[in-house]
């Protein structure tokens, strides 16, 4: 059975680099392009998520909060080209989660990839 991971970024062509990627590493990609798509998204049942943290509707964060109360073992991946100050850090933290810093080249998503689906 294929990992199912979700996609969430409101840049079309960034959102689909990232699934081409994912499909390519085997995963089963489903994606949205704003926090509250996610959610409805999510409901379908996903192995893990990328998000972006700047969405149109809620930023990632408040995703990531979303998603931890209705999940609370579901794996997320924060992506943001951001500066990472200690208010941040702390946050992602908190709600355990991955940070992906952007830019990011295609061998850190793959190891993402690897690292969430497969394991170690």
């Amino acid at each position: 059975m294929k990992v199912r991971v979700l996609v969430v970024d409101d840049e079309v062509n960034f959102r689909k680099f990232c699934e081409w990627v994912l499909r390519q590493q085997g995963c089963e990609v489903v994606s949205a392009g704003t926090s509250g798509d996610a959610l409805l998204s999510a409901a379908s049942g996903v192995d893990w998520v990328l998000t972006d943290l700047h969405l149109p509707d809620q930023d990632g964060f408040w995703l990531a909060r979303q998603l931890r109360d209705l999940y609370p073992d579901l794996k997320i991946v924060l992506a943001t080209g951001s500066a990472a100050d200690s208010g941040f850090l702390k946050e992602a933290e908190e709600l355990k989660l991955c940070l992906l810093i952007k830019p990011f080249n295609l061998e850190d998503l793959i190891d993402v990839a690897r690292r969430f689906s497969f394991g170690p």
